[in-house]
């Protein structure tokens, strides 16, 4: 069947174009994958955390979750429980990657589960999956060890079983949504403060409903989140004096907030700040605060929040720009030079980002285009379909229900503001990009649909 007769059996054969999305999705990454491992072996799967994970996963099958003789309260345990079958075989690499992929369809199953139900009748769960088998973030990083493509098949279940709850607002759709949200933040902790502001959403949606199960279903949601964290929260608390889900928080207000405001009002670079403060050196770091030598996880994640909160407070206007500046990073920064990193075409560390940050985008451009041509040629590309992807999704997003609209803006905001640190990378958009592919499919569909009628109707 060619692609078009496939587009025209839409009505008469949907499960066949299902398949067919499903099974392009897995076979792009697997060829992805090759190109990879030819030009960069298996270094072109990993990146920084990537080890840590995987030790992480090792202690698990011991019966342990410690990092360097300490609890691990930075990292949770939700990716390093997926990698267990792979590091159990002695073979992480290969079905790590064969989990992500297997992941990745199932991301683009509920990409089209979701579009379809926002526009039953059309052909818009084929569009929306067509575009998020190409969309480049999430392609590159389904080739990596990494908890993205995890989280993004979590948080699409969420957002799925969201949006029955605002058709059908019945307690065991509430129920469901708030343990699969919380099974997403066991993946990254970033989901953590998502609860709460779902939890106002529900406060005046669905509007079909009175106030008062408005107001009882919102708090349901919060109480069985919070629920399903308690049990790691209170590991934490038992073992590592840390009364929280993860100091991830906690660890990035210091060595990345903190220190970009510190590095700005000095007048020096985000790098040479953080080797200062010992952020890659614990010798060093432990030079600078002799006393915390021995202190528990939870003090030292005590002292960083305390500490960045006393520099950030005393500079508001600083760290606002640079927030700003982040959150422009991860929505608009097509991605070349991570696209460029995965064949080995650019350096792993340092780079446009940090010159940016440092430099001024003027001179930090004229470097890039010196030194990496084409890397260069890349960006106005990625940038292109960056912004064609954008465009689409802005007209699909107003075609969409009121209710479905406002809460999956709300869910885009959250991480677009969420990830705008100083340490913003366009990496952190990967969990919104399959949003963005559902608002474009409806925009396509919708066109679609609207040229066909006035074809009919010319016929007729």
């Amino acid at each position: 069947m060619g692609f078009r007769q496939l587009l025209n059996s839409s009505e008469h054969a949907p499960g066949n174009r299902l398949f067919f999305v499903l099974g392009l999705v897995f076979f792009v990454r697997v060829l992805c994958a090759f190109v990879i491992w030819h030009l960069r072996g298996q270094a072109g799967f990993f990146e920084p955390d990537t080890g840590h994970y995987l030790g992480l996963a090792q202690k698990m099958l011991h019966g342990s979750f410690d990092s360097m003789g300490f609890p691990e309260v930075f990292r949770t345990p939700g990716y390093p429980l997926l990698l267990l079958p792979a590091v159990a075989s002695h073979h992480p690499i290969i079905l790590a990657l064969l989990e992500n992929f297997l992941l990745s369809a199932a991301s683009t199953a509920l990409i089209w589960k979701i579009a379809s139900d926002l526009l039953p009748g059309s052909q818009a769960g084929f569009w929306a999956g067509i575009l998020y088998c190409f969309e480049p973030m999430g392609l590159l990083y389904s080739e990596k060890i990494l908890t993205e493509t995890l989280f993004t098949t979590l948080l699409l279940a969420f957002v799925w079983i969201f949006l029955r709850c605002l058709r059908e607002p019945t307690y065991k759709n509430i129920i469901f949504a708030a343990l699969v949200l919380g099974c997403a933040t066991y993946v990254r902790p970033v989901g953590t403060y998502l609860s709460l502001a779902l939890a106002l959403l529900l406060l005046f949606i669905p509007r079909t409903i009175s106030t008062t199960r408005r107001l009882s279903r919102a708090l349901l949601f919060a109480v069985v989140f919070a629920v399903s964290l308690a049990p790691w929260m209170i590991r934490n608390a038992i073992v590592a004096d840390y009364v929280g889900f993860s100091s991830v928080g906690d660890f990035e207000l210091y060595f990345y907030c903190s220190a970009a405001v510190q590095a700005k009002v000095e007048h020096r670079s985000l790098v040479q700040q953080q080797v200062e403060m010992g952020y890659t050196d614990i010798s060093r770091y432990l030079a600078l605060h002799p006393e915390q030598r021995g202190w528990s996880p939870g003090q030292s994640a005590r002292f960083f929040r305390a500490e960045s909160k006393r520099i950030l407070l005393h500079n508001p206007g600083t760290y606002a720009a640079l927030q700003g500046r982040g959150c422009i990073i991860v929505l608009f920064d097509p991605g070349a030079t991570e696209l460029m990193k995965a064949v080995a075409l650019y350096p792993d560390s340092g780079g446009l980002l940090s010159r940016t940050l440092d430099q001024g985008l003027v001179r930090a451009t004229l470097w890039f285009i010196q030194q990496y041509p084409m890397a260069a040629f890349l960006l106005p590309f990625l940038a292109a379909i960056l912004a064609v992807y954008y465009g689409l999704a802005l007209v699909g997003w107003r075609r969409l229900p009121l209710e479905a609209g406002v809460f999956l803006a709300m869910i885009a905001f959250y991480f677009v503001l969420i990830s705008g640190t100083p340490a913003a990378v366009p990496r952190f958009r990967v969990p919104i990009m399959p949003l963005v592919c559902i608002c474009a499919g409806v925009a396509i569909a919708s066109r679609k649909a609207k040229r066909r009628q006035v074809e009919t109707a010319v016929t007729a």
